[in-house]
């Protein structure tokens, strides 16, 4: 088992396993992050605390499931998650996991044939979508349980994955309590996410060729042909955000990746600030440090960060 802490989100971000994602932070409340990781013979097991909001998007691997559970409320592909349920994403399926406050999280990466071995379960799983589980409270709790049950003996023994007899046991408890998660639970995945996740992408990517130009949401949606009600919608649906919130958020982003691969001598916070849009250097420099907790100047003037802290 390894657990890693950081005081830096970025890095946090870099050693997410088992999907391919992109993490951009929304709020910050401490400057503590933490991932836990195992492997229980072909399954990951991973456990994450993150000091603020976060957008992830991203897609899973081609040969296995992810098994997604946060302890806070979270928008998963256009549905709200409450803690009582669980997201499941099949092999090859696009993800956007959108939360405002701190929190933590478990998943659960399971090959497609040890979760489903029989053939009308491999049927099912080959056309499956996202989707959100509602299995009843015991059974979450009881899946929950056993991931934490499961973390915490192997960092407080970690010889325990030496003993194949002990992994394969737990490796069945795990597939056992993630199988009951489908089992007892109604099905539910958003008619409506594809056409959110193409309308909110698109207009990012409009919205950020076009930095000197700070248009409207009005204006936006007459661009993406579409009433500005539908633009909020999907903006709503998919991050807990507003289309302004979440393009401010977008433009510190790629303040922040400029600012860290750009050498002073060459370039100024006043130019990555200015190029990205942001007029008022100091409501700028407010949003920055209230977001990443240091000055843009600080950033400038270091190499991004490459690793993890030593553990707390």
């Amino acid at each position: 088992m390894t657990r890693l802490t950081f005081t830096e989100f970025d890095a946090f971000a870099e050693v997410v396993r088992d999907v391919s994602v992109t993490m951009r932070m929304c709020s910050r409340e401490v400057a503590k992050w933490t991932l836990q990781y195992a492997t229980v013979g072909s399954l990951g097991v991973q456990q994450g605390f993150e000091g603020g909001g976060s957008i992830a998007e991203g897609a899973t691997g081609s040969d296995g499931w992810t098994i997604y559970h946060q302890s806070h409320p979270v928008h998963a592909n256009g549905q709200v998650i409450t803690e009582d349920e669980v997201f499941a994403v099949p092999p090859g399926s696009e993800f956007c996991l959108a939360c405002k406050p701190s929190h933590e999280w478990i998943a659960v990466y399971i090959p497609t044939s040890l979760l489903f071995p029989s053939t009308p379960e491999l049927e099912f799983a080959s056309c499956a979508r996202a989707q959100l589980l509602k299995p009843p409270p015991h059974v979450t709790r009881r899946f929950t349980s056993l991931v934490h049950r499961f973390l915490a003996m192997t960092e407080s023994q970690p010889r325990l994955l030496d003993f194949p007899a002990a992994v394969d046991s737990c490796r069945h408890e795990l597939l056992s309590a993630t199988r009951e998660l489908f089992a007892s639970c109604h099905h539910s995945a958003s008619r409506h996410f594809d056409r959110w996740r193409r309308l909110t992408k698109a207009t990012s990517e409009l919205a950020m060729s076009r930095p000197d130009q700070l248009l409207s949401v009005s204006e936006l949606a007459r661009q993406a042909g579409v009433p500005e009600r539908t633009l909020r919608t999907a903006f709503h649906r998919s991050y807990g955000l507003s289309p302004q919130e979440y393009l401010r958020i977008q433009r510190l982003y790629q303040a922040r990746r400029l600012l860290l691969t750009s050498c002073q001598d060459q370039t100024t916070v006043t130019q990555i600030a200015f190029g990205l849009g942001f007029w008022d250097l100091g409501r700028f420099a407010g949003a920055y440090g209230s977001l990443y907790g240091e000055r843009p100047s600080e950033t400038l003037r270091r190499p991004a960060p490459k690793g993890p802290d030593p553990a707390w």
